[in-house]
């Protein structure tokens, strides 16, 4: 039989021997992927219409206090639309931690994407048409979540909304189409120590 050894915080001591906890090695403790249910064709969203919806719950189950933080990583995403609309589509998210979170409905916008097309006819007797295609690559953004006490959990919801604010037009050949594609969500956890590593 071996004799067990006092260790340091985030060390482990077994018959097997020593080594780190499961709590000291920085790692990816969930991963969540979530597609756009409604990419294509849109019509006139003056209330914003629900694209994107995903959530993480974790709870912290190594019996140390962790560092996490949440890795938001956006696909490249493209929009069409005619002369004088304007379309957003927007990113948002909440998290809450505790013995037992409820992360509210995400309302404020982290950051997101859009395009407005107005040529009027002020200055002509004709109509003047455009169509405009915007294309932005994909982005990753981090939250900073913080202190996970051991049997806390993490909840962390995140939402895309596609929108029409302002005036709308439809036209005789109209294209209006948004591409959002999809979202990775990541929880990275590491080791908390006199604030965080």
């Amino acid at each position: 039989m071996s004799l067990r050894v006092c260790t340091a915080e985030f060390m482990t001591s077994t018959p097997k021997g020593m080594g780190f906890s499961p709590s000291w090695l920085p790692r990816m403790a969930v991963e969540r992927m979530a597609a756009s249910s409604r990419d294509g064709q849109v019509d006139r969203a003056p209330d914003g219409v629900l694209f994107i919806e995903s959530d993480i719950l974790w709870t912290n189950t190594t019996g140390d206090p962790v560092h996490a933080h949440v890795s938001m990583h956006r696909a490249s995403r493209s929009l069409v639309t005619s002369n004088p609309n304007t379309v957003a589509f927007d990113d948002a998210y909440s998290f809450d931690v505790g013995l037992s979170p409820a992360a509210p409905i995400p309302a404020s916008m982290n950051n997101g994407f859009g395009a407005r097309l107005k040529a009027d006819r002020s200055s002509s007797t004709s109509v003047k048409f455009g169509r405009v295609f915007r294309d932005i690559p994909d982005w990753l953004t981090n939250v900073e979540i913080g202190l996970v006490e051991p049997e806390e959990s993490v909840h962390f919801r995140y939402r895309g909304v596609f929108s029409t604010p302002g005036y709308w037009r439809t036209g005789g050949s109209s294209r209006h189409e948004m591409y959002a594609r999809w979202t990775r969500l990541r929880l990275w956890t590491a080791p908390w120590v006199d604030g965080s590593i």
